[in-house]
């Protein structure tokens, strides 16, 4: 699947923008500032009716604008819109048809975006880490995604009912007890899908991995859990004062995380800035053949910035990988005019787009 065409009203740094694509390979070239990085952003609202960067949609309106609007036409000749209005007005359609719910429209438009942001899945906490993986595996199960919400509300819940007392012997216990087992129903259906899944896409990062990376770095995903199938709610009650005095609850999928090692070392630590880089690179290129694999789409793959960092010989080998598999449509961005010359190199069709801030220029 690929985007043919896209317009915006009020996003970001445009005021107006209506501009055609090419089905293989996009290249945005300009200045920092100039508005790639935006229409990469665009790109993705569309297919996951929020922004990759910013998570605040009042903070994407053009200053001094009230609303936005994004409009694509795909390669399946359908029309999804993306519109919001000042303060917490946002809907979305296909073609013209309004969606009840946002989560209705995940995995129909699937895009893959790497970014210099995507740095965080490295630095940041394990909620980044979880985040990357849940939006993944919401896009090639839909119950996955179902069960996800139940259990962050069941938790909002049993936080509300520590919250309700001031002291512990005053607690609902059959209430809790309900909360307690109907959590522990929920974690059983998501540790057991994130250990399978995990596993598949370890593999697939594995391969990706030998090609593109250093023959002497090894890396590799752990997933890792302090919940598993022997947990009871008689583990949950031995929490309970704890969960009570702390507003949390100690045992479940909500504190997994996935390690991400370079050569059985933690990556974060003991990684180069281009091994991390690197490291982001064969796991967003994973997320994009897991994708195709499992919805029986080609996603969209927007590659910001990212060259930066990386050497020459690298890049080489990147834009050979590229130029060379079967991806169907991909977006790459850059601000170093040099770069161009790579590009054009590639054994595909390439359409150059010159962003400015006041005209595009297309080749």
């Amino acid at each position: 699947m690929h985007i043919d065409k896209i317009k915006l009203n009020n996003f970001k740094n445009y005021h107006s923008l209506n501009l055609s694509f090419n089905s293989s390979i996009n290249f945005l070239f300009g200045k920092n500032g100039s508005g790639k990085t935006n229409l990469m952003d665009a790109i993705y609202y569309l297919s996951f009716g929020r922004s990759a960067i910013n998570s605040i949609d009042n903070d994407i309106i053009k200053h001094e604008k009230k609303f936005f609007t994004i409009e694509g036409k795909y390669s399946n000749n359908n029309i999804y819109k993306c519109t919001f209005k000042v303060p917490k007005d946002k809907s979305i359609y296909e073609n013209e048809h309004k969606y009840n719910k946002i989560k209705e429209h995940i995995g129909k438009v699937p895009a893959v975006f790497i970014t210099p942001n995507n740095i965080s899945l490295i630095r940041n906490y394990s909620s980044d880490r979880r985040r990357f993986f849940d939006l993944l595996f919401s896009q090639i199960d839909r119950s996955y995604l179902d069960n996800i919400i139940q259990y962050n509300r069941l938790l909002k819940q049993r936080r509300t009912l520590f919250k309700s007392v001031y002291n512990f012997e005053k607690i609902d216990k059959y209430q809790l007890r309900a909360y307690d087992e109907k959590l522990i129903e929920l974690n059983k259906l998501i540790y057991n899908f994130r250990k399978k899944e995990v596993t598949l896409f370890n593999d697939k990062f594995l391969y990706i991995s030998k090609i593109l990376a250093d023959k002497k770095d090894k890396n590799s995903i752990k997933y890792i859990s302090n919940f598993n199938k022997d947990i009871g709610i008689e583990d949950f009650e031995k929490n309970h004062k704890n969960d009570f005095f702390s507003l949390k609850t100690s045992i479940g999928i909500h504190n997994d995380d996935y390690l991400f090692n370079l050569n059985d070392l933690l990556i974060k630590k003991f990684g180069s800035q281009g091994q991390q880089k690197l490291f982001i690179i064969i796991l967003k290129i994973s997320e994009y053949y897991i994708l195709k694999e499992k919805i029986k789409k080609s996603p969209i793959l927007l590659l910001d910035d990212i060259f930066h960092k990386l050497d020459d010989k690298k890049i080489d080998v990147i834009l050979d990988y590229i130029s060379s598999n079967d991806f169907t449509q991909i977006f790459i961005s850059d601000s170093i005019k040099e770069r161009l010359n790579k590009i054009k190199k590639i054994k595909k069709d390439v359409k150059i787009i010159e962003l400015d801030n006041k005209e595009i220029n297309e080749e």
